[in-house]
């Protein structure tokens, strides 16, 4: 076999090979090899060879022989002149060959390192090396060592790259003892510089703490960048077992490298993501991998060990571990992900994730959860920051992933480059100075989904990606249907593309979701058991596995099917494997929707402890977590001890993302609702009314959360002397919900018995009775006697035939209220 491609195929054979063999002994061994390499005997060499030394490993042998034979150690070329440049002193080696402090011949005063590369170049090898050094020079950014010069005498080639004073970058930090935030931004500052370099379609492929220098002013400087890319390109193909010590550096090689897959720029994503693991937690991604093959056999087979583990394992101590869990732990994982396309789609989005982390904003790693997609809402008055950021979550958080397949740093960069025109256009489409200061988000999503067709008709992919966005913002303004023929668009780009069975799988399980929102629960049913089928077929699939069933449970809970809705959540529950305590706490809801609330109080402590033992206490999984759990003690009659957890969540929310951000606005909710238990209806009402309000401006009147604070509002306000503003909101969102969603029974039944309490608490009785019975039969048939709505129903009409007169009938809702005691 020959040529670059067929050689990568052999290597990847060989070491695919390698790896199953190794774990067979004596005749077992010598049938697989008879089997796989009987009509190549090159490739059965070739692996029996790996295996000898695999095996001398094992019983302490040195496995440097796979490296080849140790290089010959060259005469010292101090004194000799490349180029313009004169050698001065050797300053290091390593192995692609010895660098020397240089200084210029032509008179003018500049010093430089020159690298000697321990490789003759044929005529046609030079032309490349060549070629892409003249890519190599255009490369400016502060924290990249720059490309001087290059070039070829007597077959051998050297580079002269600017002289760098500085620490490596392991030992700086290790001296100063840096922070986790301050390593952090040495991190960022270096993924700017590597996602620089992406743009020129350069790859730096050995990304390493010795290839990162730090100056005395703090300045993480990248050397060598693209050098192993162009040599690579250059040198003539070798045997497997003479390259594979040279092919790759242990603990920060992506699998790529090693089974000779194509170096994208998820390549350099994978190298950034191990040196931060190495910096964060003081070991390497495979502790116990201490030779080629090991580090070869392990990042074949296994996943990296979460950071906040290793950190700990490695002695770290709590404090480093804690300032690790969660979003730190998620954004290393997503960029050591072994399979290139489950990265971040570039440095770019590596970089921005980190800044996010030191922002203390919500990451994109994390798996795409109701939860913790805290997606960004715009006010009017600062359209373009919040749009920005809300397209920034959105991109990954809508699970639509055909764009992290690209398979080429040109693809990728084609993508990400027609992504921001998109972006750039929609906000200058809001220019205030153009007269446009009263556009909404909406409005702007809208003009958007229609342009996309003309714009990037010619970039399928790209048109699916975006529509998903469109789709999952369109969501989360309560937009139902305009999100619904967004997502049959990007379904049917997706399908017309051929894309893969994964990212169809992902995008189902989005609509199956959305479909549910939209109360549309047999098309939602039938939607996501479909995902959740393709799901079941890949692998590594878990996480959005636990969302799909997660949905599909939720979907059983609202049409009245209690026991499959648990069973659904055991199984998520056991994939889940107590990593992030959701489907616990959706399994709480559920028994909560049934009147069992001991039980989910129980499932909902558990979900809360879990998630603190792995995330900070501010962490807005923890705080969701934590005030469902709030809601089951309310729901047993102890809002008491409700009420400071809750206050403890918005207080914590208003911190971590701001006074006027729809989550914070629905946690204050969280707290009227327990004022409201307690008999404080006024104070309740005027927290209501607020978030109301709020959340009107900044999600829209449509959107569930303003509804439901809407509600809460009406509830609390019937109970005091401001009873017909109450009843006016709420007969506002029983239009709204008329207008938009379909007719569900419970659901109706709710609104129907809010807007009978405040007439009963405005004595117009005749009104209020029909419409309280009728709720309350709904709603004991379709949620039970002990859901809270049916409850506040029995209590409404208990006190209403009492002021009537009627005992007898009071005393029969009385009787039901005390048989639920």
């Amino acid at each position: 076999m020959s040529g670059a491609v067929d050689d990568s195929d052999r290597r990847a054979t060989t070491y695919r090979l390698f790896a199953e063999a190794l774990d067979l002994l004596g005749d077992a061994r010598e049938r697989f090899l008879e089997e796989h390499c009987r009509a190549d005997a090159q490739l059965r060499a070739e692996v029996v060879a790996l295996l000898e030394i695999a095996e001398a490993g094992r019983g302490g042998v040195e496995t440097g022989a796979l490296a080849g034979a140790a290089p010959q150690r060259e005469p010292s070329q101090t004194g000799k002149i490349f180029g313009r440049f004169r050698l001065r002193e050797q300053i290091g080696e390593g192995g692609m060959g010895v660098v020397y402090l240089a200084e210029r011949t032509d008179g003018v005063q500049q010093l430089v390192a020159v690298k000697l590369v321990s490789t003759l170049l044929a005529t046609a090898a030079q032309h490349r090396l060549e070629r892409e050094v003249r890519i190599l020079a255009r490369l400016e950014h502060a924290s990249v060592a720059r490309l001087i010069d290059a070039g070829v005498e007597g077959g051998r080639a050297w580079v002269a790259i600017e002289y760098v004073r500085g620490e490596r970058i392991d030992a700086y930090c290790a001296a100063r003892n840096l922070s986790t935030p301050g390593i952090v931004r040495l991190l960022v500052q270096l993924s700017a510089a590597v996602s620089a370099a992406h743009a020129l379609l350069v790859v730096h492929s050995d990304i390493k703490p010795a290839n990162v220098l730090v100056t005395a002013e703090g300045l993480p400087k990248l050397i060598d960048f693209g050098i192993a890319t162009a040599l690579r390109e250059s040198e003539p193909a070798r045997a497997a077992t003479v390259e594979i010590g040279r092919l790759f550096s242990p603990n920060y090689a992506a699998l790529e490298q090693l089974s000779g897959g194509a170096i994208t720029v998820a390549t350099d994503v994978f190298g950034l993501g191990a040196l931060a693991y190495r910096l964060l937690t003081g070991a390497p991604i495979y502790r116990e991998a201490n030779s080629p093959v090991a580090y070869l056999m392990a990042v074949n087979q296994r996943d990296v060990e979460a950071p906040s583990r290793a950190a700990l394992a490695g002695g770290r101590g709590e404090s480093a571990a804690r300032a690790l869990r969660g979003d730190l732990d998620a954004i290393l994982c997503k960029a050591l992900e072994r399979e290139p396309n489950r990265r971040y789609a570039s440095a770019a989005d590596f970089q921005a994730d980190l800044q996010r982390y030191l922002d203390g904003r919500p990451v994109t790693a994390r798996a795409p959860s109701i939860r913790y997609r805290a997606v960004k809402f715009a006010r009017r008055n600062a359209l373009a920051v919040g749009l920005a950021g809300l397209l920034s979550v959105s991109v990954v958080a809508g699970g639509v992933t055909v764009w992290l397949q690209s398979r080429s740093t040109a693809l990728a960069r084609d993508m990400a480059a027609r992504r921001g025109e998109f972006l750039e256009s929609m906000l200058k489409s809001a220019n205030p100075r153009e007269g446009k200061r009263d556009i909404t988000v909406a409005e702007l999503l809208d003009a958007a989904a229609r342009g996309l067709d003309e714009k990037l008709g010619a970039e399928p992919l790209v048109e699916a990606s975006l529509l998903g966005l469109i789709a999952d913002t369109n969501t989360e303004l309560g937009r139902y249907p305009e999100a619904l023929a967004t997502s049959d668009r990007q379904l049917a780009l997706l399908r017309r593309e051929g894309a893969s069975a994964r990212d169809l799988a992902l995008a189902m399980a989005d609509r199956g979701d959305l479909l549910s929102r939209a109360n549309r629960y047999d098309e939602a049913e039938t939607t996501l058991k479909a995902a959740i089928a393709d799901l079941r077929r890949q692998s590594g699939e878990k996480p959005a596995l636990v969302q799909t069933l997660s949905s599909l449970a939720g979907v059983y809970a609202n049409t009245n099917r209690n026991p499959a809705a648990e069973t659904a959540l055991a199984e998520a529950i056991v994939l889940d494997q107590q990593r992030t305590g959701f489907p616990q706490q959706q399994l709480a809801v559920v028994l909560g929707n049934e009147g069992r609330y001991a039980e989910s109080a129980t499932f909902a402590r558990a979900a809360l402890d879990l998630e603190r033992k792995y995330l900070p206490a501010d962490n807005p999984t923890v705080l969701i977590t934590q005030s469902n759990y709030a809601m089951t003690l309310a729901n047993l009659h102890r809002p008491a001890e409700a009420l400071p957890l809750q206050r403890e969540v918005a207080d914590a929310t208003a911190r971590v993302l701001g006074p006027d951000h729809p989550d914070t606005l629905l946690m204050q909710a969280h707290v009227a609702e327990d004022l409201f238990d307690l008999g404080r209806f006024a104070e309740a009402a005027t927290i209501e009314h607020h978030a109301a309000e709020s959340l009107d401006r900044a999600v829209g009147e449509n959107h569930r959360y303003a509804r439901g604070v809407w509600i809460g509002y009406a509830m609390a306000a019937c109970n005091t002397d401001d009873a017909p503003a109450g009843l006016a909101a709420a007969k506002r969102v029983a239009d709204i919900r008329a207008r938009i969603l379909p007719e569900i029974d419970w659901q109706t039944a709710t609104i129907h018995g809010v807007i009978g309490l405040c007439l009963a608490h405005l004595k117009r009785f005749a009104e209020a009775e029909p419409m309280l019975l009728q709720a309350s039969a709904i709603l004991e048939a379709s949620r039970g006697a002990n859901f809270y709505q049916t409850q506040l129903a029995y209590t409404t009409l208990r006190d209403m035939y009492a002021a009537m007169g009627r005992s007898a009938d009071a005393a029969v809702f009385g009787g039901k209220i005390e048989k639920v005691k």
